[in-house]
């Protein structure tokens, strides 16, 4: 019976860990690019990011947040498939700092679109984020 109790006790905290502040799932194609916006009472902070190219089961990620640009790839493999992103600056008032993960959850070889999740960890609620409309770039 006390097994039955510590799998309870176990699951239940296992659940309310795994609260996300904002989670979103969307495809992108070859260059389209992802803009988020993410304000802290009147700063106003910019995260976009594209893919442009897979092999050999890699996507490399280009990610410029608040003009700090960054490159990197993403497998479908655990450990592998996500990359974080501190959105705000930590303050002496918090206890923890709001995270942006982007995680690569597969490719369609079919559209050629890669699909992704975003997971915002967010728990003093100090950010205000929203979501752009996807954008193309064209590199001619």
């Amino acid at each position: 019976m006390s097994k039955i109790i510590v799998l309870i006790f176990l699951f239940v905290a296992f659940a309310q860990g795994a609260q996300w502040s904002y989670t979103k799932d969307f495809s992108l194609s070859k260059d389209e690019v992802q803009t988020i916006l993410i304000k802290e009472e009147q700063i106003l902070r910019v995260l976009r990011f594209r893919w442009t190219l897979f092999a050999g089961d890699g996507l490399v990620v280009h990610l410029n947040y608040n003009g700090d640009a960054s490159q990197f790839i993403l497998y479908k493999h655990y450990k592998k498939d996500a990359y974080r992103v501190r959105l705000l600056p930590k303050k002496s008032a918090y206890k923890r700092v709001p995270y942006l993960y982007l995680i690569f959850t597969k490719y369609d070889y079919k559209t050629s679109k890669a699909h992704f999740d975003i997971l915002i960890d967010d728990p003093e609620k100090r950010a205000l984020i929203e979501v752009k409309p996807l954008q193309r770039v064209d590199n001619n």
